[in-house]
């Protein structure tokens, strides 16, 4: 079962984690270089997808770390030192380095006090009607002129998930809490499913932030069922054919999440990776630098010059040393102290 397998502790997901983040990279390249539509497997774009896949896993992951969390302050000062250092460190290098830094080299103008407001209001990890995408004048006559960095967005809603999580689990009991998720997760579900039928009118012709919650519900409705779930070969076969049909019949955006999510857990399992990212996680710097890295790119005019997969490949290259500096300077040192505050806080208490 899911459960047992996982506490043997050997999985590939940095490794499904890392090829995810490459994903958002390659489809943001149609956008980016104005190379038009980009595909879109199943009706739905291969960046939806890996984030869709990102959020199952988290799902997972975040549902596991507040059940084994001691207290409701260990998991929440847990969760904001693994998005806010590495955040705060992008924010700032793209506010006060790489946007002056390409407006200089390009001729283009920019004002101080717009990049100090850049700076503040993506502090709040994108969140709506609060973060200022892009910075005036360093992004002008480029395919996206308006934002520096696109995906902050989904950070925010990972934030609510994490806060759902810990309030369902601070209010009630385990029996109680999986009845909640999945009450969460069917209501999400069916609400989504009006749309993509065509009963309701979507109330965004872009990204939804329910598709993305709704498979983070499912990842948690993984950990909560784990010792119920198959996760050999032939469970990833049923997966696997559940995950073609559903997105065959368009309907992916409400009925894919819990077959998308034990196929890449269980298929985690299978796959002999559990090496890569086991001591420099990159995926996340992956995640947040790839963007403005891509932006730098166009504003150079890289994008006129090469077909879409070779710009994304290009910034994949400057990107992945960008997000081993995080990892390694950033992020890490920040689960460290987590991890030597939590170690000074059992020995007081056995003391």
């Amino acid at each position: 079962m899911l459960g047992h397998r996982f506490a043997e502790g050997k999985n590939s997901l940095n490794a499904i984690r890392l090829v995810l983040a490459a994903m958002v990279i390659v489809s943001h390249s149609w956008w980016l270089g104005g190379y038009g539509p980009e595909p879109q497997p199943g009706g739905v774009k291969l960046g939806t997808w890996a984030v869709i896949g990102f959020f199952g896993i988290s799902g997972y992951l975040i549902t596991q770390s507040r059940m084994q969390a001691r207290t409701a302050g260990s998991y929440a000062r847990a969760r904001f030192l693994r998005i806010y250092p590495g955040l705060f460190v992008c924010v700032a290098v793209v506010a006060f380095a790489i946007a002056p830094l390409t407006a200089a080299v390009t001729g283009r103008r920019f004002a101080w006090p717009d990049l100090l407001m850049y700076f503040a209001t993506n502090l709040s990890a994108g969140m709506p009607q609060v973060a200022l995408a892009g910075i005036p004048g360093t992004l002008d006559g480029l395919p996206d002129p308006m934002s520096w960095n696109g995906p902050l967005w989904t950070l925010f809603w990972e934030i609510v998930c994490y806060v759902l999580v810990g309030v369902v689990f601070g209010l009630f009991r385990p029996e109680l809490a999986r009845v909640a998720v999945l009450s969460l997760f069917l209501l999400g579900s069916a609400t989504v499913f009006a749309v993509d039928a065509g009963w309701l009118a979507s109330p965004t012709p872009y990204d939804w932030p329910l598709v993305p919650v709704l498979s983070f519900l499912a990842g948690s409705l993984a950990y909560l069922f784990r010792d119920r779930i198959p996760a050999g070969r032939s469970a990833l076969g049923v997966c696997a054919v559940l995950v073609a049909v559903i997105a065959g019949l368009g309907f992916a955006p409400s009925l894919i999440h819990l077959p998308l999510c034990v196929l890449l857990l269980a298929g985690s399992l299978q796959l002999p990776l559990s090496a890569v990212g086991s001591r420099y996680d990159i995926s996340y710097g992956v995640y947040i630098y790839g963007w403005p890295v891509q932006q730098v790119l166009a504003s150079l005019g890289i994008h006129d010059a090469v077909p879409p997969l070779i710009f994304a490949g290009a910034a994949l290259l400057i990107v992945a040393p960008l997000a081993w500096v995080s990892c390694r300077y950033v992020e890490g040192p920040a689960r460290r102290w987590r991890r030597s505050k939590n170690a000074s806080r059992r020995v007081h208490e056995l003391a």
